[in-house]
């Protein structure tokens, strides 16, 4: 469990965005971006006993919304200043799907 695990359950229970700093594996660097918390599970989604924190990153690129992070890659999690809807993610989903298909014709 993280150390900001207070900050992730508050951005749940009152539909707030996080602002997110994690340690991005892949590019070696530190990201920051601005998500809504999704899910915190010890190992029980994937399988692995691992803790995940899970979240919608709204910054992310297309078709790569759905961010998972072990503790370990997270830096620091804050409140934002936004709120959010559960349903206004399947919405962003489906209408960010229609501009990518829109722009590649």
């Amino acid at each position: 469990m993280h150390s900001d695990h207070d900050v992730f359950t508050q951005g749940i229970e009152q539909k707030r965005r996080i602002k997110m700093t994690f340690s991005d594996r892949k590019n070696l660097q530190n990201l920051l971006r601005q998500c809504a918390p999704l899910h915190y599970s010890k190992g029980q989604v994937e399988g692995d006993g691992l803790d995940c924190y899970y979240f919608w990153d709204f910054e992310a690129a297309e078709g790569g919304h759905f961010l998972a992070a072990p503790p370990s890659q997270i830096i620091e999690m804050e409140l934002a200043d936004g709120t959010f809807k559960i349903e206004d993610l399947s919405n962003f989903r489906r209408t960010t799907a229609g501009l990518a298909k829109g722009s590649a014709t």
